[in-house]
């Protein structure tokens, strides 16, 4: 049983029912998931989460597909099993090749293309320990081309999957069943 169980559709407030709504429209599931209702008792927190899932998940210049392997990558090393579910129907939905997913699972150095491994190696290190990074990790990501914008893209979506995990992991969510028919 979760710690802070999922808030039902029909007992949230339209505001927060407006919320799941587009929340689940612009992600692509079938319902909303628990990771916004779970998070519908708050309707500040609903809308920061989602804000901040909009801008730096679905918009930029770094594809959605490469967040997505990185958020899967960050919630794999740190064992949030919700995220980790959730992350990988999205690589799904989003085209990912099995191979690709594989390999993600069992070394994340084994990802090709290089530029992709690099991003997600870069992602995962940022995660793990930001004051790790050195000179020579940018210059990695420079070296494909990446900008200091699309950098800062890839450090924000670290930390968006630190902050997911945290709350994930902190009210006991539980994967939905969507997340593996998907």
């Amino acid at each position: 049983m979760p710690a802070i169980p999922p808030l039902d559709p029909a007992d949230a407030p339209e505001e927060t029912n407006a919320v799941y709504a587009d929340f689940q429209r612009r992600m692509g599931f079938p319902a909303p998931p628990n990771f916004i209702t779970t998070q519908g008792h708050s309707s500040s927190v609903t809308k920061g989460t989602w804000g901040v899932v909009k801008e730096v998940l679905l918009q930029g210049s770094i594809p959605r597909s490469v967040k997505e392997l990185m958020f899967t990558a960050i919630s794999q090393e740190r064992g949030c099993h919700y995220c980790d579910a959730a992350h990988l129907a999205c690589c799904r939905m989003l085209g990912v090749d099995p191979e690709t997913l594989e390999q993600l699972a069992a070394d994340v150095d084994s990802i090709r293309p290089q530029r992709v491994r690099d991003i997600v190696s870069f992602g995962v290190k940022c995660a793990r320990a930001p004051r790790s990074l050195e000179a020579a990790d940018f210059d990695s990501l420079r070296q494909h081309g990446l900008t200091d914008g699309e950098i800062l893209e890839v450090i924000s979506m670290a930390g968006l999957a630190l902050y997911a995990n945290t709350i994930a992991d902190a009210t006991g969510m539980e994967a939905d069943r969507m997340f593996s028919e998907l």
